[in-house]
This record gives structure tokens, sequence and C-alpha cells, in this order.
């Protein structure tokens, strides 16, 4: 497809977001060229002073004359206060409320897309990137609608009059923008007082809720397990909308400010009507001069100049917007089954990796998983073992489905993984990360990510069996106490029973530890250790381990190298068989622990 014609499909299909909001569109249109055209208004009582008011030969006396005059001026400014203010008004509020409202629906849209998108593609977006589609690309929405829904139309007419009136004047002036531009920065500053604090409202909103989507898009594997999409949607629709009410209400004081400093300029027309034509009646001032003088105000540069920069306004506008949309059809490919069946707690959870082959860059011929072949009982604790890169966390995110197999399968009690809805998948997966993810929220909400529902009794009983509800209570605000972003306040141990707390909460059949206790010190470890064997009591678990002494009590330990299973069996048994379980363990109990380990 042609640049040409992906333009036109864009701008076709932004028009369906337009298209409910049409009236207003219209109104903003019809408002805009009612806006532009009423000065026009001036030259026609101009005409009228001069054929009939003021030539010589009129019947009128020279008290007459300047009663006509006075009583013409304020008709014009009459016909700006009550006619010019409110179609200012609406062309300004019109375009700036669609533009608002689409923006709200496709900043909504393509956050709750990105919350079905797999492991796979957030490696390959930064987050950063993606934060700047949902807002700086899709504030061209605004540009768009502001120049080419609305401006090239009522900028097309006017020109048009202005071309037809205009045609036979030679000499510009613009002195009258030197005298609207004092009167109404006096007039309009308490508008902008206004239009200030709301901007700030506005701006801090967009800072809140930029600190949240990176910190979410950075826990997007947290998000999933706990099936907190839906949660994460509201979350993020309230944020939005916040912005939108702020957006909404500063436009608002903006769109009067905007409507009060334009009619100024045609108030002061009037007003320098009625000074120039009394000029002309005390011989200051030709017929003429008058003439050119009201009808040249500069009136034509403001369409012509927009016309000239509506090439780039609307090149940069098309290209935020189709940004935006290839977020939006981007499928995800972890796809649902469609008669997708629901995995319960009651389900067995025996785990079976069916020969599986896999690796992430479908370009390479390398695999990163190659013929994995085993099985996990229910209630079996199962530990999974080897140097870094060997494809321990590679094979858990498979089983999580945060990526799918390339070939073999993997089931869990006899059935695909492939065939349980999603939501029922991750409703029975826990997993506790190395890298704890918290979120700026309170503990107690952090805890309760796990279960939303949860009762504050079994908020307290899942931070006691995680070990956390002693150091909990002796914080400054107890449960209510405000995390920094990912957990800034607390300890790295503090953070993991945290972390295991929810996990409790949330009480999964499958359990996986990602080397939960690898970055942590002694005393730490301990305390970490005692909550996970409390977690892991009579649960399916399955624990990738970098300190080979926490797993030394597994019921099996699978041994992995190179992307293979090279052992299996308990402790004692690798130990007799005298290889590569027997070479990590002797390497760390002898303290040499080569860089591979780390």
């Amino acid at each position: 497809m042609n640049e040409t014609m992906k333009s036109r499909s864009i701008i076709k299909r932004l028009f369906g977001y337009i298209k409910p909001h049409w009236y207003l569109i219209l109104a903003s249109t019809i408002a805009g060229v009612i806006k532009l055209t009423l000065p026009l208004l001036a030259p026609q009582v101009l005409r009228y002073f001069t054929d009939y008011v003021l030539a010589e030969g009129s019947v009128f006396t020279m008290q007459q004359k300047s009663q006509e005059i006075l009583k013409w001026t304020l008709v014009l400014i009459g016909v700006y206060i009550f006619v010019y203010i409110p179609c200012a008004y609406v062309r300004q509020m019109g375009s700036t409320e669609v533009s608002n409202r689409i923006m709200h629906t496709m900043r909504c849209e393509v956050y709750g897309h990105l919350q079905k998108m797999s492991a796979s593609f957030h490696q390959h977006n930064k987050s950063g990137n993606l934060v700047t589609r949902i807002n700086s690309d899709v504030e061209q929405v605004h540009d768009f609608i502001w120049n080419v829904a609305t401006n090239i139309w009522i900028d097309s007419i006017v020109l048009v009059v202005y071309l037809c009136l205009m045609g036979s004047i030679n000499l510009p002036l613009t002195l009258l923008t030197a005298v609207v531009l004092p009167i109404s920065v006096l007039i309009t500053k308490k508008i902008r007082m206004h239009i200030k604090s709301e901007r700030k409202k506005v701006q801090r909103n967009i800072s809140e809720i930029s600190g949240y989507m990176q910190e979410r898009m950075a826990g997007f594997a947290t998000v999933k397990l706990f099936h907190m999409e839906e949660h994460e949607k509201k979350k993020f629709f309230a944020y939005s909308n916040d912005i939108y009410r702020f957006t909404r209400k500063a436009n608002r004081y903006f769109s009067m400010g905007e409507a009060v400093t334009a009619s100024m300029s045609e108030i002061i027309s009037a007003i320098i009507v009625g000074l120039c034509a009394f000029g002309i009646i005390y011989g200051k001032m030709s017929v003429g001069e008058m003439i050119v003088f009201y009808s040249y105000l500069g009136y034509f540069v403001t369409p012509l100049r927009r016309f000239s920069e509506l090439n780039v306004t609307y090149a940069k506008s098309v290209a935020g917007i189709e940004r935006v949309f290839e977020i939006l059809d981007t499928p995800a490919d972890i796809q649902e089954a469609e008669n997708a069946i629901e995995l319960t707690a009651d389900t067995p959870m025996h785990i079976r990796f069916d020969h599986v082959f896999f690796h992430y860059d479908k370009a390479d011929d390398v695999m990163n998983l190659s013929d994995i072949d085993f099985s996990i009982r229910a209630g079996e604790q199962v530990a999974l073992v080897g140097s870094s890169g060997c494809g321990k966390t590679t094979l858990v995110n498979l089983l999580t489905r945060f990526y799918d197999v390339d070939s073999g399968a993997i089931t869990i009690a006899g059935e695909n993984i492939c065939n349980y809805r999603l939501q029922s998948l991750y409703d029975n997966i826990g997993m506790v990360f190395q890298d704890t993810v918290l979120f700026s929220e309170t503990i107690e909400e952090n805890i309760r990510y796990g279960r939303p529902d949860a009762t504050m009794e079994e908020v307290e009983r899942a931070a006691k069996a995680a070990n956390a509800y002693n150091f909990i209570m002796d914080t400054p605000g107890q449960w209510q106490t405000k995390l920094g972003e990912r957990g800034v306040g607390l300890s790295g141990g503090q953070k993991q029973r945290i972390a295991i707390a929810r996990v409790f909460l949330k009480n999964p059949s499958l359990l996986i530890l990602d080397e939960a206790t690898s970055a942590l010190d002694s005393e730490s470890e301990k305390l970490v250790q005692e909550a996970l064997d409390n977690l892991m009591e009579n649960r399916t678990s399955i624990v990738i381990a970098h300190r080979l002494s926490t797993i030394i009590n597994a019921d099996r330990i699978v041994v992995m190298h190179q992307g293979r299973i090279v052992e299996t069996g308990t402790h004692a048994e690798l130990l007799a068989k005298n290889g590569r379980y027997t070479q990590l363990y002797h390497m760390q109990f002898e303290g040499v622990i080569p860089q591979i380990m780390q």
C-alpha cells in the first residue's frame, strides 16, 4: 500500500471515531464560519455611512448624523458581544471537546490492547515508547480535528468571501492588533489564571499516569499472573478520565479567553468605525481611508497562513495517529482457543512437558529449548538448576503461556495448556520473581493485588504466613504505608515477603519461584525461605534455584544445560551420578562460583 492510500485509510478510520460526534464538528464549523464572516458587517455599515449618512446633500442633519453613527456603532458592538463571542466559544469548544473525547477513547483502547499482548511483544517494545504512543501520539488527534476536520472547511469558505470583497484593496493596515492586544490581556487576565490552575492539574495527572503506565508495563507479568487485566483497565480509565475532566475544564476557560480576546478586536473595530466616521465629518479623514483602514484588518492573513501550514500539520498528525493504529492493529500472538475450557482449583496439577522445542528468535535456527521431556506430579516440589542462560526461566515462561512452544506440548491434567482459558490458567498460577514487582500504592493494596475482594482478616493472615506482618506493623502508616516506585522504601527481603503474602492471598494451585532468594542477605534469606516453605506446603511447586543449598530437599531436581535436560533425580541421586549437578554443587560449596552462575 503506497503512502497516499495508507494516509487515506488512516483518515477514513479516524473519521470512524469522529462520526459519533458529527454534531459537534458541524456546530464548530458553522460557528467558525460565522465568527470569521461577522467582521464583514462593518464595511456594510461604513458603506451606509458613506452613501447615505455622510454624503453631501444627505437629508440627515448634523445631529441626526451623529445619532446614526452612534446607533450603528452600538449595533455592531452588540452583534459582536451577543453573536461573535458565543460563536467563537462554540468554534473552540466544539473541536476541543471532540478531540478530547476521541483521545480519551483511544488511550483506553491502546492500554487495554497492550494488556493482552505477550511477553514477546513487550520485550521487543520499550515501555517508554509504548507510553509515548499512548500519550504524545494520541495527542495528534487534536491537531487533526482542529485543522483538517474543521479549519480546512472554515478557511476555504471565508477565503473565498475575503477574496471577493478585498480584491480591490491595495494598502495594508494592521494598527488594530496593536490596540487589541493590551486591552485583551487585561480583560482575560483572570481567565488565564483559571487556565493556568487547570493546566497544572492536567500536567500533574499526565505525570502520574505516565509513572503508572511505566510501572505496569514493567510489571506486566505480575498483572497477567494475578489476572488483573480488567482491574488495570478500570484503574487506567479512572486516571485517563481525570485527565479528560481537567483538560475539558481548562479548555473551557481557554475557549472563553480566546472568545473574549478575539471579540475585543471586533469591538475595537466597531469603535474605530465610529471614530473614523467622526473624523470624516470634521475633515480629519477621507472616506477612502476609512474604508481601507477598516477593511484591511488582517483577517485574510490567518486562514491563508493556516493553509500554508496545513501540509506540515496534516503530515505530523497522521504520522502520530498511524503509530497509535499500529499498536491497535498488532494482534496478540498468544491466542485463546475458541472453545477453551476452565482450569479449576480442583484440577490435578499434573504437568507434562512433552518433547518441547522453542526458540525466541524465529529467524534464528538456534534453539533455546530442545526436546524438553519430563513430568511433574501434583503436589511435587521440583527444582530447576543450571548455569545462566540454560533455559530455566524460558521453561516456566512457556508453562505460563508468556510464549507458546514451537513444537511439542505442555499439558496440565492431560490437557494441552493452550486449550485452557488464559484467565483460568493465570488464576491457578502464583509466581515469586527474583526482581520483585511492587507498585506505588499502599502495602495493603500491593498484598490485595493477589485477590482484590479479600477481607482484611485474610490480608493479615497472608502477611503473617509470609513473615511480613511484624515489619508492616512497625512502619509509620502500617497497612496504609505508601510505597515508592517498585517498592522504594522497603528492603529487598521486605519486598519479597510482600510479594509472597500476595501469592498467599491468591492461593494458587501451582507455585513458581524464580530465584526468589538469590539477591538477599543471609538474615533476609532465612525469613524469606521460611515464608516460601510455608507457601510451598501442599502445592505443586517449581523452584528455579541459584543457590543449590535451598533446593537440597526438593522431591526432584532437574538439571539443565544449554537448553536441554541432562540429569534428573534427588539431591543424593544426582551427587552419586557425579555429573553436571555434582560439578555445580562442588563449585558452590568449595567457594568457586564461576561467572556463569552469577
